[in-house]
């Protein structure tokens, strides 16, 4: 096995076609004598019988069609070094035919450099790029201004050029590490300081490069080491893969996703010896202490901090063929080294991002970048991408063709990986002499879960207390369990956050589950915005448990807003409120919908009267 490290930068060159990208390397090399000059001369000859002026990009162009359409087409890889470190350049192109290469170099970029033609200015396919840079979780650029030459080392149009894409940068959170005018055709600023913009007293392009620093993320205390492979090897079983973040050591603890088991490390594996330690960007072998199932595709991490385990989660992406997004699709999702089923659930929003405005159109085009719910029928391990960049990359593919490429936001939907901190020992349920059918029997009605759910403002609550009285009066054994009151009290250590919400809904659902038992009809009012969490619920007394929809639209709610809290949740002062800033999901096949929009409530209270009374009374 020959694991090596994977120290070495990689630098991704984007930007508007015809603004120099290729040039600007082919010149950087020279200058930095990666290229000699019998090669530059003889190409000189070349261009010169082809009645053509030489450029500096010629020495990048692999293909003679590339030099004819005057385009680069393809993602080239050129290996480096500097004085400080070695470096590989990746140049992907700009023409907007060949976004799915520039995405494809992007991905596994350390360092990312968007270059503009300051004559030209700031163009359409200069924010897409910059955009997609973002959505590829690279939040820091070095911003190149090329052909200062062709405006005369004007300061004032570069400063111009330069307060545009700034702010445009700004408006979508990415930073500019170093703004740098140069002229790829005279060398200026790229390798040594020019004479001819005294005014410029930043550093030239191969000295931000060298202090651009790229080891924040290893020594990070979190650990991402998604498995590449099993290899037996005699009777060792070696665990291999690529380090994401953190760092590998023997002895230390790892939970191995999806199967949640914890496992500790027993040696490090590598030809032709193993180090003491392995850090973000090796590859290395590993062996356990104990043999658990792994599988290629699975992620071990720290025990601290591990990734969500999520079938559904929200994402943004770049959609990159003139096919249409079919919701009852399925697309394969590769991420890290995993591959699954996947279907796109809806469509949140699409972005234009000449001028960040949300496009009115559902319909996703070619090129389009936005924002979807993914929903997968298998448990997928997932960081969000501001947590770690690099695990929260993937594409959706199509009959094997790259449809799309997005990063993963987790925020927004629960993490439904079982805790095994809870440890059941020493645990011995206790049988009492009063057992539920007894209970069933006095009262003359079967227990049961009513669990409503809709959102805030539907009428769960209301529809719940008029039933409860309604039905007490008729001697049924009802209680109410209502979201507010259990919050309370029993659920006010929890916050709105997705985890706290799926907590929130399992403790009051193991509390109507001691109701049943009691022999009572329970009515649930509860939020419960997911499916997944809802499905749990009805999990624990499957045969109980009835889901009611109390239907009614967040403008409707909006109007009603008894409480004030969707005025609070517009003006920011309510985080992760449902329907507002987080997101609700509709049961599919539910018991009994009731749609408050529309009825009344004696209506709506006598539906759901009605509907208990023929599914509980003996």
């Amino acid at each position: 096995m020959n694991f090596e490290s994977s120290e070495i930068p990689k630098i991704v060159i984007v930007g508007h076609v015809d603004h120099g990208k290729s040039s600007f390397i082919g010149r950087f090399l020279y200058d930095i004598q990666e290229i000699t000059e019998e090669k530059v001369l003889e190409l000189k000859k070349a261009s010169e019988s082809r009645g053509v002026e030489f450029e500096f990009a010629f020495l990048l162009d692999a293909l003679q069609d590339e030099r004819d359409q005057g385009i680069t087409i393809d993602t080239t890889r050129i290996f480096f070094k500097t004085k400080t470190r070695k470096y590989v350049f990746i140049d992907s192109p700009g023409h907007k035919e060949f976004i799915r290469n520039m995405i494809t170099g992007a991905a596994s970029a350390d360092i990312a450099v968007l270059i503009v033609d300051v004559n030209e200015g700031v163009k359409q396919q200069t924010r897409k790029h910059a955009y997609l840079l973002k959505l590829l979780g690279i939040e820091t650029v070095i911003t190149i201004y090329n052909k200062m030459d062709l405006i005369k080392y004007n300061e004032d149009k570069f400063k111009k050029t330069r307060v545009k894409l700034d702010n445009y940068l700004s408006d979508i959170n990415v930073q500019s590490y170093a703004s740098i005018p140069v002229s790829s055709k005279l060398g200026d600023n790229i390798s040594t300081k020019s004479k001819k913009m005294e005014w410029y007293i930043g550093k030239t392009f191969i000295e931000v490069l060298d202090s651009f620093d790229i080891s924040k993320n290893s020594d990070s205390e979190f650990l991402r080491f998604p498995v590449q492979d099993i290899y037996k090897i005699k009777d060792k079983r070696v665990i291999v893969g690529k380090i994401e973040l953190g760092k590998l050591s023997k002895g230390k603890d790892l939970i191995f996703l999806p199967s949640n088991e914890r496992v500790k490390i027993k040696t490090l594996e590598a030809w032709p010896s193993a180090r003491k330690e392995y850090q973000r960007g090796d590859s290395v072998g590993i062996t356990l202490t104990e043999q658990i199932f792994v599988d290629k595709g699975n992620m071990a991490s720290d025990t601290v901090k591990p990734p969500k385990l999520m079938n559904r989660f929200e994402s943004n992406i770049f959609w990159l063929t003139g096919k249409k997004i079919f919701f009852n699709k399925n697309y394969l999702m590769k991420i890290n080294t995993g591959e699954y089923q996947i279907r796109i659930k809806e469509i949140k929003n699409i972005v234009d991002t000449e001028n960040l405005n949300l496009k009115r159109s559902k319909n996703v085009e070619k090129n389009d970048i936005c924002e979807v719910v993914i929903h997968s029928s298998q448990l997928i391990p997932l960081d969000d991408y501001s947590f770690n960049k690099s695990t929260a990359r993937f594409c959706l593919l199509d009959d094997e063709e790259i449809v799309a490429g997005g990063i993963i936001n987790s925020k927004n939907y629960p993490d439904q990986r079982e805790k095994n901190e809870y440890i059941k020992k020493n645990i011995v349920p206790v049988n009492f002499s009063v057992n539920e059918i007894d209970r069933s029997i006095k009262f003359n009605h079967r227990p049961g879960i009513i669990w409503l759910t809709g959102l805030s403002g539907s009428g769960k609550s209301t529809i719940a207390k008029n039933v409860e009285k309604k039905l007490f009066k008729k001697n049924y054994n009802i209680f109410s369990l209502d979201g507010d009151n259990l919050r309370i009290g029993l659920n006010k250590n929890l916050a709105f956050s997705p985890e706290d919400r799926t907590e929130n809904i399992r403790r009051t659902a193991e509390v109507a589950k001691l109701f049943t038992q009691a022999g009572f009809i329970v009515l649930v009012s509860l939020i419960s915005p997911y499916r997944s969490e809802r499905k749990r619920a009805r999990d624990i007394r499957p045969e109980l448990f009835r889901e009611i929809y109390i239907k009614a639209s967040v403008e409707v709610c909006l109007k009603r807003d008894v409480k004030g809290l969707y005025a609070k949740a517009l003006k920011g002062e309510i985080k992760d409120f449902t329907g507002i800033s987080s997101p609700y999901e509709e049961p599919e096949k539910p018991s009994l919908i009731i749609n408050t929009s529309k009825e009344e409530v004696e209506e709506s209270v006598r539906k759901l009267e009605n509907f208990i009374e023929k599914e509980f009374s003996f």
